[in-house]
């Protein structure tokens, strides 16, 4: 199970309170840096002309979220394409800002966990499927379909 991912993994609700209290944390040092993650999508220069330590940024970001996710796996296994689906799916709605974009991306994909939970309870009665093959049943077209439309933009080689 812990290779696809269930939530029965987790353990006690002392494991359950970390996850939440981690993962609340880094929303938090996400949206405290909402506008930096703006003026860097006008690229590393213009971010850095604005006063913004780039490197310094980009590799805190990457070690918390790196860290959550890292421990947020160890309880409940991989569960895959939330982080890839939830995004791109918000992006489509509310575009690229991130004031808006990382707290509904959070929000999206709580509701995408919750769904993949659900069928993943319900498909097979009496057995639970794990939700991360239910995930990875609808991410992974998902994530065909976006490489497809940026190789035909011409973005990707």
């Amino acid at each position: 199970f812990w290779r696809f991912g269930t939530h029965q993994l987790a353990g006690n609700w002392s494991d359950v309170y970390l996850m939440f209290i981690l993962s609340v944390l880094a929303c938090l040092y996400f949206l405290f840096h909402r506008w930096d993650y703006n003026a860097m999508d006008h690229g590393a220069q213009t971010a850095k002309s604005l006063g913004i330590h780039v490197d310094a940024l980009m590799l805190s970001s990457m070690a918390i979220c790196s860290l959550v996710v890292s421990i947020c796996v160890a309880f409940v296994g991989c569960i895959s394409f939330i982080g890839l689906i939830a995004p791109h799916i918000v992006r489509k709605f509310l575009g690229t800002d991130h004031r808006f974009l990382i707290p509904a991306s959070a929000l999206a994909g709580a509701i995408i966990l919750v769904l993949a939970e659900l069928v993943s309870r319900t498909v097979v009665s009496p057995a639970i499927l794990p939700v991360g093959a239910i995930t990875s049943f609808l991410g992974a077209p998902l994530f065909l379909v976006m490489i497809f439309q940026k190789r035909r933009r011409g973005l990707v080689d």
